[in-house]
């Protein structure tokens, strides 16, 4: 009897550390990073689309001052120096045109679109999308990988007891 429930509870502890890794699972696919680099006077890439609740962080890589302003004033990273770096986070679908302050001719665009919308995939091939996988993504797997080997161990343990 006391072997069923220790098996019983060995389960339980796995079947918990599955459902915990696939909730932060979809915590990850719900929310990504994206990049643009400021770089030889320009945003690459000029025009990002993204998805509500994504993060978008600007770095700049020129050894002059940028900034990525929004032509509307939804937003302004103030003067970004050599590896500087400003994001954030767009919770409402829409275009956001901006440029930099001390140098207008650089333009960008970000397009925000639902988050209940999904991109449409191109036809016959094209581009491979901009995506971003969060980096808790090593950390679950390896908190889910521990949890696996203990409950396994314990199982082990606990078929390899000789029954009375």
């Amino acid at each position: 009897m006391q072997a069923s429930t220790a098996r019983r509870g060995a389960l339980a502890l796995l079947l918990a550390a599955l459902i915990l890794f696939v909730l932060g699972s979809i915590e990850m696919a719900r929310a990504a990073t994206h990049a643009v680099e400021i770089s030889d006077f320009a945003f690459s890439p000029a025009t990002l689309t993204i998805t509500a609740g994504d993060t978008v962080t600007w770095t700049n890589s020129d050894p002059v001052v940028h900034t990525a302003t929004s032509t509307t004033g939804a937003f302004d990273s103030g003067d970004l120096a050599e590896s500087e770096s400003f994001s954030l986070t767009f919770t409402t679908p829409g275009t956001y045109d901006y440029l930099c302050t001390p140098h207008p001719t650089m333009t960008g665009q970000i397009v925000v679109q639902p988050a209940t919308t999904a991109a449409p995939s191109p036809a016959g091939g094209g581009p491979i999308p901009d995506v971003a996988m969060a980096s808790e993504w090593p950390a679950n797997l390896a908190l889910l990988l521990g949890l696996l080997l203990v409950g396994g161990a314990g199982l082990a343990v606990i078929v390899s007891r000789p029954r009375e």
